[in-house]
């Protein structure tokens, strides 16, 4: 097959698919390139590129088609699978995810939706791989109540994760806010979000390294910049204790996570998952009401500047095998220093040393060796008699 009648079908039809010619829109595909991807060799990426555009103008035909059938969408998502599974288009991800959108509405026309949501799972998965960013080994601090939730955490060494629906900010990932309008689709694509989408949230008083030239992402990186100069350390932060550590009940657990945390979604076991910075927004965040689409980082990664002293820090992972609000992933030895609150309890402190004591942090630098390995510190939070309104940590023996 030539890769001019390719090009012809594709530019005939660009933009220009209606209820009207949806017949011969398929007709034509299937007189050419019906079994395109069976017969094809290991030297037609160029070629399977061009069909992967062929494929989205069919599969608006369908959507288009008036008497589209099940027997029609069971063959395009065949295609659209057959296309998604070969390695000569494996980083085609801005196809992928018009398809599996495509598929998805097609789905919903015919009002089989949890074959939608799962179609919508697909299209969501390569939208974040676009958008992802490179792999990064950040510190990172958490402030967290004593419960037993978090000792099965520590015991286990996992890091638990939930859906942006559990945050307690009501206008925090301005995606619930565009997804909540009543559309059916818009419902479906909420649910593939909560099925497949969590979040974890950390502190860090330190930006991630972005390049110095922000129009040019492989220009020199800075690194260690500091998000606002007068910052005292992460774990002095008195209202992270108050808000987040039962009003200095609780812990500040700090973390430094390896590089291997972040997948970038090549490796077709349906995860991507990266660090990104929060960003606080002194516009006021009514604006998304009005608002028909949205980018990445403005869906998961935007505040309103209120939250400003959080400095918060990301990670977002996105799985397309899970079905839960909740997840957890494994994190071994990615603790570094454990901090108790002014108020935490003896048997709390006693409770946390156990789990933690036998355990160590240990650091791996990018080829997965080990650079460090030292015991997990312990430090006591108390009131610094020189500095009224201000806390400093004295490490435990």
């Amino acid at each position: 097959m030539e890769i001019s009648s390719l090009e012809q079908y594709v530019q005939k039809y660009h933009e220009k698919v209606t209820a009207e010619n949806a017949g011969q829109v398929i007709a034509e595909f299937d007189e050419s390139w019906k079994h395109f991807t069976k017969y094809m060799n290991d030297e037609t990426p160029k070629r399977l590129s061009k069909y992967g555009l062929a494929l989205i103008i069919l599969s608006v035909g369908y959507y288009e088609l008036k008497d589209t059938n099940e027997r029609d969408i069971i063959r395009l998502s065949e295609l659209i699978g057959d296309f998604d599974l070969d390695d000569n288009v494996k980083y085609k991800f801005d196809v992928k995810q018009i398809l599996f959108q495509n598929l998805g509405l097609c789905w919903h026309k015919l009002n089989y939706d949890n074959r939608a949501i799962e179609a919508f799972k697909k299209y969501i998965y390569y939208l974040i791989i676009v958008s992802s960013h490179t792999a990064y080994s950040p510190t990172a601090f958490a402030f967290r109540k004593c419960t037993n939730f978090l000792y099965q955490s520590l015991v286990n060494e996992q890091l638990n994760l939930s859906s942006p629906t559990t945050f307690n900010d009501p206008f925090d990932c301005p995606i619930r806010e565009l997804l909540n309008n009543g559309d059916d689709i818009s419902k479906l694509q909420l649910q593939a979000y909560k099925d497949c989408l969590k979040i974890a949230c950390f502190m860090s008083n330190v930006k991630l390294p972005y390049p110095k030239d922000h129009n040019n992402f492989f220009s020199e990186l800075v690194y260690n910049e500091k998000k606002h100069k007068k910052d005292k350390k992460e774990f002095l932060n008195t209202l992270m204790w108050a808000h987040y550590a039962d009003s200095h009940k609780g812990i500040c657990i700090k973390y430094r996570f390896p590089n291997s945390m972040s997948k970038l979604g090549c490796d077709g076991n349906g995860i991507v998952a990266y660090f990104k910075d929060v960003k606080y927004s002194s516009e006021e965040m009514s604006k998304y009401s009005k608002k028909d689409s949205i980018n990445l980082e403005d869906a998961f990664f935007l505040k309103g500047k209120d939250w400003k002293y959080e400095n918060e820090l990301r990670f977002l992972h996105y799985d397309l095998n899970n079905q839960d609000t909740y997840g957890a992933i494994n994190i071994p030895n990615c603790i570094e220093a454990i901090y108790f609150g002014l108020k935490c309890s003896d048997k709390d402190k006693e409770t946390i040393l156990n789990i933690m004591s036998p355990k160590q942090f240990v650091q791996k630098n990018i080829e997965g060796n080990v650079s460090t390995k030292k015991p997990i510190e312990f430090y006591q939070m108390v009131l610094d008699k020189k500095h009224f309104g201000q806390l400093k940590a004295i490490k435990l023996k």
